[in-house]
């Protein structure tokens, strides 16, 4: 994938620099998951990355004996894992399709073997996942309240 590609399908990386930006697009490739495909797995290996182009994907709460919960619901643009930067690097949701799904995947190993190398990328790349981070958590305590709210009384 080129950096244009990149590019045009999200903004998160707006704030990267032309040197660290080039080499995200070097470690990226088109992915696709059907409806209801598994992205990723609960304390799987944090080995991926992903921008979503298109689609939808909802991280899940799973519990034993109990379905499935939808936290959040994340779309194109929208930056999907963000465990990878993070040791042991295992998934603390699972991810699923909730529609057809297209996304660009980043090598998550390559990413990390350069950031230890590059301050640079690390401090853009880090700024990246804590900004993903606070949206996500202000978006699942909005979900948990509506969740109550529309719980059973």
């Amino acid at each position: 994938m080129n950096v244009d590609e990149l590019s045009s399908h999200t903004d998160a990386f707006t704030d990267f620099s032309a040197e660290p930006f080039a080499f995200l697009a070097s470690v990226a490739e088109d992915i696709r998951w059907y409806q209801g495909d598994i992205v990723f797995e609960e304390d799987q290996q944090a080995d991926t990355f992903y921008v979503i182009t298109a689609g939808r994907i909802g991280l899940e709460l799973t519990a034993a004996a109990r379905p499935p919960i939808v936290i959040q619901t994340l779309g194109p643009g929208d930056l999907l894992g963000l465990s990878w930067l993070f040791p042991p690097y295992r998934w603390n949701w699972r991810a699923r399709a909730t529609v057809d799904t297209t996304a660009i995947a980043f090598d998550a190993m390559a990413a990390r073997e350069r950031l230890s190398e590059h301050a640079e990328l690390q401090h853009e790349m880090c700024a990246l996942v804590a900004q993903q981070a606070l949206k996500r958590l202000h978006g699942s305590r909005t979900q948990l309240l509506n969740l109550y709210e529309t719980g059973p009384q």
